[in-house]
């Protein structure tokens, strides 16, 4: 096996974007390996972009320890100590390693020839890590002081692009066109659209994330381009792309600094806080189911049900027995003739009592076609105009402003020492559960319905409306559906057995 000089090149990223050395390092390591090693291969691993100091994955470092541990590297070279490692402890894991290969001395460009197992090697590494803990409290000192003062984050959200406030600070200015559609976004989630169907729309129009990803190859590796800078292409809108861009504190006007926020930021927020904190309430709050023994609970993520079984627009507590008056199921009944054929049944696992059951499909169909010929009545449409839930939204979403404020509150007392873990803890879990509540409220109550885009509801409503999307649309008209028995005698479809009863204003 011929042995080779390994050469580690680290590129650290600049503010750019762009890479720090990378030619000059490897023109560096080849340079010193002809004249020190004459006749040897040359093998370089370089790393883009990738930090020694956080413990970043850096796939071509472990190559490189892979390599030294098939005994395939003679000589070793980097630019200086640091480049291979900024940790003391990994360091000398690294060391370690390098003896068992069979490898004494790091020849660097900045720090001479390193005997790995000397004690120069190790007071090194200790002063490179602490110069990084000193490099990292700097930073964040910095970072802490500028979200105080309100200064955009070095961060590009959806919406905004970087510039400059009148002070000579950095600040967000809106890009109109990612605006309009996060306001666009906004409209729909209330209406009840899916996240994935808002997202599909949004790139039929030709928009894309705010950040770039770098493109990867088959394996997984990052391409780069003749300067060893990685290809980047713009990032897709996804369904979570949607609910960040309407959820996001930034896009409410406000700073936030490692997950809490800290104030107003200098800049124009892209949605009003009623609309930003309905949002999030809309996204967040839990559907709520009651058992048959009348104790209700939450539906999270720690209870996935069984979603195959959630095929129908009316289930889900919006039909309801007109005699027990228990929520009804949808399910499959195998009729006479036996031929099967799903069914709206009033069942016991969800407290009823068997007093009721009727065709669903054709009762879905009933249920639409009636609320779209409301929907045509002037009078109809004027009556829900007037918005009487107004009062109640502002007092909500000042409610939710009050608690994100005394959530950094305590948050401020426990960092000074005048809270204890045991105090700080138990209060953070109160607000947590009055922000639930208070999110699902505000959840619960009705946006105002002439921002629905009937029309394209309306068009949409057989194929391209979601299962989710149905259900939002007639709870916004619908308050419930009465299935009332049926009369002997009656076969087929009978609609005078569903009572419809209308939200009010």
């Amino acid at each position: 096996m011929t042995r080779y000089v390994a050469l580690y090149c680290r590129l650290s990223p600049r503010p750019d974007g762009s890479y720090e050395g990378v030619d000059l390092q490897e023109g560096w390591g080849r340079s010193y390996s002809a004249s020190m090693w004459p006749g040897l291969p040359v093998k370089v691993f370089a790393d883009a972009g990738i930090s020694a100091a956080n413990g970043d994955h850096r796939p071509r470092y472990e190559d490189f320890r892979a390599a030294l541990g098939r005994g395939e590297v003679a000589h070793v070279w980097a630019v200086e100590q640091s480049r291979l490692e900024r940790r003391e402890v990994e360091w000398f894991t690294l060391a370690a390693e390098l003896d068992a290969a069979g490898i004494s001395e790091l020849h660097t460009n900045r720090d001479g020839v390193v005997r790995v197992h000397d004690e120069v090697a190790g007071i090194r590494a200790v002063l490179n890590a602490g110069e990084v803990r000193k490099m990292k409290k700097r930073v964040n000192d910095r970072l802490a002081e500028n979200a105080a003062q309100g200064r955009a984050a070095g961060s590009k959200p959806f919406g905004y692009g970087h510039g400059v406030d009148e002070s000579g600070n950095k600040t967000y200015v809106i890009i109109p066109e990612q605006a309009e559609a996060i306001r666009w976004a906004a409209e729909k989630v209330l209406d009840g659209w899916s996240l994935a169907n808002i997202a599909a729309e949004l790139r039929a129009r030709g928009l894309v994330g705010a950040h770039r990803v770098k493109v990867k190859d088959a394996n997984g590796g990052i391409v780069t381009d003749a300067a060893g800078n990685p290809v980047t292409r713009p990032s897709t809108l996804t369904a979570s792309s949607v609910r960040s861009m309407v959820t996001k504190p930034t896009i409410a006007g406000f700073r936030v600094h490692q997950g809490v926020i800290v104030g107003r930021g200098n800049w124009a927020p892209i949605l009003d806080e009623a609309t930003w904190q309905a949002c999030r309430a809309k996204l967040s709050a839990p559907r709520t189911v009651r058992t048959s023994d009348g104790f209700s609970y939450p539906i999270t993520d720690a209870h996935k049900g069984n979603p195959a079984g959630r095929k129908y627009t009316l289930t889900g507590g919006l039909a309801v027995c007109g005699v027990c008056k228990a929520p009804m199921v949808g399910s499959v009944k195998k009729l006479k003739n036996g031929k099967r054929t799903p069914y709206l049944l009033c069942h016991p696992n969800r407290g009823g009592k068997g007093c009721t059951g009727v065709m669903l499909e054709a009762t879905e169909q009933h249920v639409a076609d009636e609320l779209f010929a409301e929907l045509d009545k002037p009078e109809f449409l004027d009556a829900l105009t007037s918005d009487d839930h107004a009062a109640r939204r502002d007092e909500l979403t000042a409610e939710l402003t009050a608690v994100d404020a005394e959530r950094n509150e305590i948050a401020a007392e426990r960092g000074r020492g005048e809270l204890t873990l045991a105090e700080w803890k138990n209060m953070r879990l109160g607000l947590n559960e009055r922000e639930q509540r208070l999110r699902a409220e505000l959840a619960a109550v009705p946006p105002p319905a002439m921002k629905m885009d009937i029309a394209a509801a309306r068009a949409t409503w057989d194929d391209g409306m979601t299962l989710d999307e149905k259900r939002a649309f007639l709870r916004m008209f619908i308050d419930s559906v009465t299935i009332k028995r049926a009369k002997p005698g009656t076969k087929g479809f009978d609609s005078n057995r569903v009572a419809i009863k209308w939200r009010e204003a």
